[in-house]
Formats: C-alpha cells, sequence, structure tokens
C-alpha cells in the first residue's frame, strides 16, 4: 500500500515518518516543498518516490496521503486530493474554519473514500481498559506551561484534543446533545484557560486546558461502577477497584509512539484503506468534535473574536 507523507514538519519527523516507514504493510512516498528537507529524509529512510509539488504527487496515484503541513493549508490540499480520487488522512484538525470542515466531509461522502482524522487519543493503550466501561464521570485535563495563545489557534489547535477525547467517550451524536457550560480566562486578545462541561445520560464529563500552568501535562480521571483510573502523559497511573490499587504503565522496551497511540491508530486507518471506502460515522463523529469547537469559540467573549 503506497502511503505518501505531506509536509514532513516537527510532528511528521517526530511521529509519523518512523511509524509509516517501519510498517510491514506500507510503501512510504514523501511531499515537501523544501527540497533540502525532502533530499534528507528520502536518503534517511530510503524513500524512493519523494516529491516537491502536489501535482506531481497526485500524478503518481498513491493509495492515500497524510497531510502533516500547517493547518492553513489542510483544505486545499485535501480538496485536490479528494477530488484526485485519493484516500485521506489529515493531522487534526481538519481545518480551523469548520464549512470548510464540513466542504470535505461532504466531498469524501460523495466520492466515497476513505477520511480519517488523526486524533491518536483515542487510542492509547493505558485508555482502553477504561473505555470498554460505561462512564460516570470523566475528566480530561491538558496543560501547557506559558502559552497563552490566540482562541481560535488554541482551540483549534490544541484543545481540539481534549474535546474530541471527551465527545467520543460521552457518546453524543448531534451538537443538541452537548449543552455545555463554559468557563475561561484570557490575558489581552488570547485565551490563557477553558473548561467546559456537560452532562449526557446521567454521566458528567469535563475538558479542561490551562496554558498558564506551572508545568506541561496531561491527566484523564474516567470513573465507572466502582471502578477509578488516573492516568497521568497517557503513560502512567492507577487504577482502582473494590478499594484496591493497582499501578498502571509500561515496560521500558515499549515505544513513545505506541504508549501515545500512534501506532493503533495508523494500522485503524490502514484498515479503512483496506475496505476502499469512506466511513460515514467516523466522518461525523470528526466533524462533531470540530462542531463543538467551533460553538465553544462563539460561547467567548467577543474581544478574543478576531
Amino acid at each position: 500500500m503506497r502511503i505518501a507523507l505531506l509536509g514532513l514538519g516537527d510532528i511528521a519527523q517526530k511521529a509519523y515518518l518512523p511509524l509509516v516507514t517501519g510498517h510491514t504493510e506500507v510503501v512510504p512516498l514523501l511531499c515537501t516543498r523544501n527540497t533540502q528537507v525532502l533530499a534528507q529524509f528520502a536518503q534517511q529512510y530510503r524513500i524512493e518516490e519523494a516529491y516537491s509539488d502536489l501535482a506531481e504527487l497526485i500524478a503518481a496515484k498513491p493509495d492515500a496521503v497524510m497531510i502533516h503541513s500547517a493547518t492553513s493549508s489542510h483544505f486545499a490540499i485535501a480538496t485536490r486530493l479528494l477530488q484526485a480520487g485519493i484516500a485521506v488522512f489529515v493531522d487534526k484538525p481538519i481545518s480551523d474554519q469548520f464549512p470548510e470542515c464540513e466542504q470535505l466531509i461532504n466531498l469524501a461522502e460523495q466520492k466515497n473514500l476513505p477520511f480519517f482524522v488523526g486524533f491518536n487519543r483515542r487510542y492509547a493503550p493505558l485508555y482502553q481498559p477504561a473505555l470498554a466501561t460505561q462512564p460516570l464521570q470523566v475528566q480530561y485535563q491538558k496543560h501547557r506551561h506559558n502559552q497563552c495563545a490566540p482562541a481560535r489557534t488554541f482551540i483549534y489547535d490544541d484543545f481540539i484534543h481534549v474535546v474530541d477525547f471527551v465527545r467520543h467517550v460521552s457518546g453524543i451524536t448531534s451538537i443538541q446533545q452537548c449543552d455545555f457550560q463554559l468557563f475561561q480566562h484570557s490575558h489581552a486578545a488570547e485565551l490563557c484557560s477553558v473548561q467546559v462541561q456537560w452532562h449526557h445520560k446521567d454521566a458528567l464529563f469535563s475538558a479542561s486546558m490551562n496554558r498558564m500552568a506551572g508545568s506541561s501535562f496531561e491527566r484523564l480521571e474516567y470513573f465507572s461502577q466502582d471502578q477509578h483510573w488516573q492516568i497521568d502523559n497517557l503513560r502512567q497511573g492507577e487504577y482502582s477497584c473494590h478499594n484496591q490499587r493497582q499501578t498502571l504503565g509500561f515496560d521500558d522496551w515499549q515505544s513513545t509512539l505506541y504508549k501515545r497511540g500512534f501506532v493503533a491508530m495508523l494500522d485503524q486507518f490502514i484498515q479503512l484503506l483496506k475496505t476502499g471506502k469512506t466511513d460515514s460515522s467516523a466522518n461525523n463523529a470528526a466533524l462533531l468534535t470540530h462542531q463543538l469547537c467551533e460553538k465553544i469559540l462563539e460561547r467567548l467573549p467577543q474581544h478574543l473574536h478576531r
């Protein structure tokens, strides 16, 4: 299966290049306008097909393209690929403009092409036992040290990870099921912290991010009947049941990409490609995550809208 990586920035270099080039079912291709970077990684990973132009990549007819370029470029690139009949993986977000998200999902549906959005936290191994239970209360926090940001960047480029995970576990299928409360703190024209919470099916869900934190970290607290998980930074934590505690973690030999869910996520994408068609349920779920992000933005104070 010939899969191209388009855009070779930091995340692509750290996560996706090692994964894709090491996968037994994938023949990797590369595409970036930076010819120096292109030559470097084509040589390092012994990749024969490397392109500096999107049109040339499309002409090469890969089975799929994984988009890791700047958020502002996602819509135009994904549109061209889908129109050319090529399956798409897009590193979150689809776009930071909700109408563009809708257009791309609709195009994938019309073309009946695989379309996959890269939310790795859903696939984190330590989270899976919790996700197999009925939630009573879920609190997900993801914080950063001293990184207040414009609201749209804050929400769509970072907080979306938290929003997607909590939406996923809450089981909502429409925005009408998410009458959320919002709390925020801003400084000047930048958003510094936000928390949203809602009820669904007698359970409470909370997603929060503080970018004025003393350090960068994330924590999942997941409560179900007589069970509690507290997992920090996706790689360590505690599980409690019947008033007994168990330490959670990994062996030293297991990779960071495995711990953070990237390995399972890539496998899921490859399984979708094998079907050769779009997954409407997954498409609608991804779109709902972006719609929720847009609703959060709309609820923020007016001075943060720009």
